[in-house]
């Protein structure tokens, strides 16, 4: 008997998954949102509690609508994720070597002090953490600097 009343409850709120992809312009892998929806709709169509909630449809509105949130972010943090075929390797490492000659050209034009100010400002230290690490006072730090960046300035700008 329960299995006849999910088949109305879906025939209830089949539009609504329908509304939900749409206004979210889902069009690549619809099938998949539309299944993965409906499988959440034959759990909270389990799992209502009327005691709990009054409004069923708000119920079934608002979980919907924050399940279909949560199925894109998660699928966006799964795309950012870029295996490299061997291709892109291929691509990657010639950029990377192009990428070392302009590096090498560059650093070899600052100074011991400036390239250590460099590497550290790279890897996220504060102006007062370089100055404890170099054995420096903060105006000379602030100093490397400013000579660096004019340095990076006119190689970058000619």
């Amino acid at each position: 008997m329960k299995e006849r009343n999910f088949e109305a409850y879906y025939q209830k709120y089949e539009r609504m998954i329908h509304y939900f992809l749409h206004d979210y312009n889902i069009h690549y892998h619809y099938d998949d949102y539309f299944q993965l929806m409906c499988i959440k709709l034959w759990e909270l169509y389990n799992s209502y509690d009327c005691t709990m909630s009054d409004n069923e449809e708000k119920y079934i509105y608002i979980k919907l609508k924050y399940y279909l949130i949560d199925l894109l972010r998660k699928f966006t943090k799964e795309s950012m994720r870029l295996i490299p075929t061997q291709e892109q390797s291929i691509l990657d490492k010639s950029y990377y070597d192009h990428y070392k000659i302009e590096m090498y050209t560059l650093l070899s034009i600052l100074t011991d002090n400036e390239l250590t100010w460099f590497k550290l400002t790279l890897q996220g230290f504060s102006t007062q953490e370089i100055a404890i690490y170099m054995n420096k006072s903060n105006s000379t730090i602030k100093g490397y600097s400013k000579h660096t960046r004019i340095k990076l300035k006119q190689y970058f700008l000619f």
